[in-house]
């Protein structure tokens, strides 16, 4: 049976022990396999990030022609897809197709948060 702070302190002085007076408490210990679980759902380990989502369909949602002249390069904080395009003709042609860039990348599993494209040279 566990007792509060207060009676415990008692007990030890009717014994001649030390009080405890340290703040920290006694948790009760968790299994390890239930903090495993709770670690890899906390970190998404195992699941698919969206950026790994985009990679994999980055010629599905640009074109054929489009996917090897310009790169997905992150999402930044404000939810937008930040694309690195290597020349401005190439960036205007994208601008053109973005509706239906959003279009395909919000279709994409975990990709739904994305709120626009930002074309930036590189």
């Amino acid at each position: 049976m566990k007792f509060n702070r207060q009676v415990e302190n008692l007990i030890a002085n009717l014994r001649n022990l030390p009080e405890q007076r340290s703040s920290m408490r006694d948790k009760h210990t968790k299994p390890m396999g239930s903090l495993v679980e709770i670690c890899f759902k906390r970190y998404a380990i195992g699941e698919k990030t969206p950026e790994q989502v985009i990679m994999e369909n980055w010629p599905r949602i640009v074109g054929e022609n489009f996917a090897s002249r310009c790169a997905p390069e992150r999402i930044d904080a404000r939810k937008n897809l930040v694309i690195k395009v290597s020349n401005p003709t190439l960036r205007r042609e994208l601008q053109f197709i973005e509706d239906r860039m959003m279009t395909k990348l919000r279709s994409l599993e975990s990709c739904g948060h994305i709120r626009g494209i930002v074309l930036r040279a590189g």
